[in-house]
């Protein structure tokens, strides 16, 4: 799913809407260190939640003035009603369609909330044999909880499956520590951090996933 470009969007609009636009990269860093914190925080706390409080929090830090939960909660609304919809990437539903002509199974797995991870699911037409959202098993990636989860459905040990995903820390450094290999993609040519255990294979894009997985 192309998320990446609905937080691009949500991030212009929050820049635009508070004056911020000349300090993007200072609040960008800083809602950073803040998202996908639910876990951490204590008692566990939806995806949507978390996004809210730590837009006040980083607003608030950049000398916001005024009652800035509507307007977080406004705001992150929206970008979850864009997330819905989100589109697939171009060579993602030929992939899927090889993988499931094949005969294995695969799930999604991610750091997100239940309603919309069924939403996105509906509206893209698609039928994994598994569907593991971080809000459901209280647990986000890289967690080895919700990995776990995703083995537990497909009803296959860690080491009969492969992750694929595009962040270095919650999909290849999640999905290690759970047992399994991990696929990262790289669709933007980042550098992966020296600091983190390598993924066993690299791409582009999902277009080589079905090969790679009848060949392995």
């Amino acid at each position: 799913m192309d998320f990446r470009s609905v937080f691009v969007r949500t991030l212009d609009r929050i820049l635009v809407d508070n004056g911020l636009e000349d300090r993007q990269e200072e609040f960008r860093d800083r809602w950073k260190s803040f998202v996908f914190q639910g876990q951490a925080k204590g008692a566990f706390v939806t995806v949507r939640e978390d996004f809210e409080e730590s837009l006040v929090t980083v607003l608030t830090e950049l000398g916001q003035d005024g009652d800035l939960v509507p307007y977080a909660h406004n705001v992150i609304g929206d970008m979850f009603e864009q997330l819905r919809e989100a589109d697939l990437f171009p060579e993602v539903p030929e992939a899927i369609a090889a993988i499931e002509e094949e005969g294995i199974p695969w799930a999604i797995v991610s750091n997100v909330d239940e309603e919309e991870l069924k939403a996105i699911i509906a509206n893209q037409g698609l039928m994994p044999t598994a569907a593991i959202s971080s809000e459901r098993v209280r647990s986000y990636k890289p967690d080895s909880a919700i990995f776990q989860a995703a083995l537990d459905e497909l009803g296959l040990s860690a080491s009969q499956v492969v992750h694929v995903g595009d962040s270095p820390l919650a999909d290849v450094v999640g999905a290690a520590d759970a047992g399994m290999s991990a696929l990262w993609v790289n669709r933007y040519g980042q550098h992966f951090p020296e600091d983190l255990p390598r993924p066993k294979w690299v791409l582009p894009d999902l277009g080589g996933l079905p090969a790679l997985l009848l060949e392995d």
